[in-house]
């Protein structure tokens, strides 16, 4: 089929349905996001897809799921995780037009590895909070943020790039403008514009979260690390945070459990002269080899580099 898809749609999608699914309770909200995420996974459609007019993010995501699933896991064929995965995204990203209405006091959720963050910060050192693009991740800074934890998110000016739809554009500047709000005092900042901004937030002992599931694209600048089944060049961002403002490193994640709990888990922030990148990651892929569907981010394992990823290209 044809990925010249009209601007139209992605503004319907993100200008009308979407906004109209993040009005409605959760028990009518849900079947709509469940059907609108097997509409994009039927279609190719990602907000990537609608910006660049040629849909891969599927392709990408199924060879991934396979590539983690491994060939005599109990986990669902990757065609189904496939799908999966596109269900979570269109919960998660109904999620982000609703972080300014939760009622955050009645969320139920369990945090494993808080009094580490908290006795850093009350020591005064920084902390670089290493994310993936995993399941419910801003709610769960939101519930970090309100236990008294001082963070900074780093987002990208990417999404206001011109060749991206506006609706689409809005849907991110809304989610920039609720999180700017209920991380207070912490603050949300392009990564391109504002590193020495993190990096004075983390010697004043804050935290700084940064997605590190992005590949290297200087190899020679980042540290190797094993993370999902190889070893691989992962983003320099958090490497370079740590040791710019001699900070520890932690890996974050959050996700829906079964049980309607939201579990939000910290690794224990390490030196990098300790191992602490490498903890981070660990980390990292262990949530994301448990439950590979959450991870929508997941068509970016073709593009690592540092291991022979033949069965992915």
């Amino acid at each position: 089929m044809s990925y010249r898809f009209p601007r139209w749609v992605a503004d319907l999608d993100y200008g009308y349905c979407l906004p109209f699914i993040s009005r409605l309770p959760s028990w009518l909200a849900r079947p709509l996001w469940v059907t609108r995420g097997a509409v994009n996974f039927l279609l190719d459609w990602d907000w990537r897809t609608f910006s660049l007019k040629h849909g891969y993010v599927r392709g990408a995501t199924f060879r991934a799921m396979a590539a983690l699933r491994g060939p005599s896991s109990v986990l669902p064929h990757p065609f189904f995780l496939t799908l999966l995965r596109y269900v979570c995204m269109s919960r998660e990203e109904v999620d982000c037009l609703r972080l300014a209405s939760i009622d955050y006091g009645s969320v139920r959720h369990r945090i494993t590895g808080l009094e580490h963050l908290q006795n850093a910060q009350r020591s005064g050192s920084g902390v670089v909070l290493i994310t993936a693009h995993f399941d419910s991740l801003y709610i769960g800074l939101v519930l970090l943020a309100r236990t008294g934890l001082r963070i900074n998110l780093m987002s990208t000016r990417l999404t206001d790039d011109p060749s991206i739809p506006q609706a689409i554009s809005r849907h991110f500047r809304t989610k920039v403008s609720s999180l700017n709000v209920l991380l207070a005092p912490g603050q949300v900042r392009n990564s391109e514009d504002n590193i020495h901004y993190f990096v004075k937030a983390l010697r004043r002992g804050e935290i700084v979260v940064i997605a590190g599931d992005g590949p290297s694209t200087a190899p020679g600048r980042s540290q190797m690390v094993e993370f999902l089944g190889g070893e691989r060049y992962m983003a320099a961002g958090p490497q370079f945070l740590a040791e710019a403002s001699n900070s520890l490193v932690s890996g974050y994640s959050c996700q829906l459990a079964s049980d309607g709990y939201l579990d939000i888990s910290m690794s224990p922030p390490t030196r990098l002269t300790d191992g602490g990148l490498q903890s981070a990651y660990s980390a990292l892929g262990t949530q994301i080899a448990l439950q590979p569907w959450r991870w929508w981010a997941a068509d970016l394992m073709q593009t690592y580099v540092g291991v022979n990823d033949s069965s992915l290209k």
